[in-house]
């Protein structure tokens, strides 16, 4: 591996690092209709940085004009407008999706880091949500865009957000009881019956397409309540939702969790990346984010809030990590291909992190990390992201 490895260091530091033009080569020169990049939290700091690093150098290239977001559709068209006309307040839109490992100072660092690139940009680059696990904004457009061709009652709307906001819990755990998602269901009527007729207008049939996600991905009768069967569904959609976005000839890049981005199954189920695998074959390419020590934003259990200072677990000789740890850069970017030929009759490392929402001990999951992404950027120390929760 560390033959394999190009030092990268200088991305994060103002040291010089030999690598920094030749990984740029690679990326920059890719035959993918969507590249994703993965990271291994939610909340690290490092993760956000070098996302703002390679987002740059892929802009270079003018097909690059979508950035996909694993968040709500709807939320993520408020980000729009701030990003391209600088409406809105970015803070109170980054609390609305929902998500606290997006309400950080890295973030906002990363949007503007996009705003300053399509300053010298002919085609803007623009955002899209590819998630469906919250239907608040979706329903507040399809009643927005609605309202003026009557095509969907506003009480129905109203009544539903209201509803939905006394479930918030079951929103988010995706933990519906079977009487409760019936009368939301039943509700949704009106507006599940709009959707060929919303067909005919693009702008409200994303946002009826996104809400009937959600309903499909918290339906108890199809989940039963099985997270590996939600998992799998909601990746699917993902999936089907970044699809959409491609273009003939243009490239988009799409950020996740790790665990999401794979190619291959993840521990819970077939992951979305098996599924954009499956269909776009090699014009789908991944880069996997991982670190050795350090710490990371995530709630805690223990402490009842969010905290920068959980531990990244140590890794043992049967993990990548233990041995990414050993190559002597504190950043480097290694193309997988190159790996697996030189190891095909070799043991490879059987086990990497993968730091699931929240805070836990039990970092590492099974799998082959080499087979799993076509590249990866390693760190040797990462450190907890700025949450606005932080105390």
């Amino acid at each position: 591996m560390k033959e394999n490895s190009v030092d990268i260091s200088g991305l994060l530091s103002t040291s010089k690092s030999s690598g920094v033009d030749e990984m740029r080569r690679t990326l920059i020169t890719l035959d993918a209709s969507v590249i994703a990049i993965g990271e291994q939290s939610h909340g690290t700091s490092e993760f956000f940085r070098l996302r703002s690093q390679l987002i740059e150098m892929l802009s270079a290239d003018s097909q690059v004009s979508k950035i996909g977001l694993e968040a709500p559709m709807a939320e993520v068209e408020d980000l729009n407008l701030y990003l391209l006309e600088s409406q809105g307040n970015v803070d109170k839109i980054l609390k609305s999706l929902r998500l606290y490992s997006y309400e950080c100072e890295e973030f906002k660092d990363f949007i503007n880091k996009v705003k300053e690139i399509n300053q010298s940009r002919k085609k803007k680059i623009t955002f899209f949500g590819f998630d469906m696990q919250s239907p608040f904004r979706s329903l507040e457009k399809i009643n927005e865009l609605s309202s003026e061709k009557d095509k969907i009652p506003s009480d129905t709307i109203k009544k539903l957000l209201y509803y939905y906001s006394m479930l918030n819990d079951q929103v988010y755990s995706h933990n519906f009881s079977e009487e409760d998602f019936d009368s939301l269901k039943h509700i949704s009527k009106p507006i599940l019956s709009s959707l060929e007729l919303a067909s005919r207008d693009n702008k409200v049939f994303r946002y009826v397409k996104n809400y009937h996600q959600f309903l499909h991905l918290n339906d108890p009768t199809i989940t039963n309540h099985d997270g590996s069967i939600q998992s799998e569904i909601r990746d699917s959609l993902m999936a089907l939702n970044i699809e959409n976005e491609v273009v003939s000839g243009g490239k988009v890049v799409v950020l996740a969790h790790n665990g999401h981005v794979q190619k291959t199954k993840n521990v819970f189920s077939k992951s979305m990346g098996f599924f954009l695998r499956t269909r776009l074959g090699g014009k789908y390419q991944t880069i996997g984010l991982t670190t050795y020590r350090g710490t990371y934003t995530a709630f805690n259990q223990n402490d009842g809030k969010i905290t920068d200072t959980n531990p990244i677990a140590t890794p043992q000789p049967d993990a990548f990590e233990y041995y990414a740890g050993k190559i002597g850069f504190e950043v480097f970017f290694v193309n997988n291909a190159k790996i697996l030929k030189e190891t095909r009759r070799e043991e490879r490392p059987s086990k990497y992190k993968m730091m699931v929402y929240g805070y836990t001990q039990d970092q590492f999951t099974r799998g082959d990390i080499f087979e799993d992404f076509d590249y990866l950027i390693h760190i040797q120390k990462t450190t907890g992201n700025r949450s606005f929760y932080l105390n």
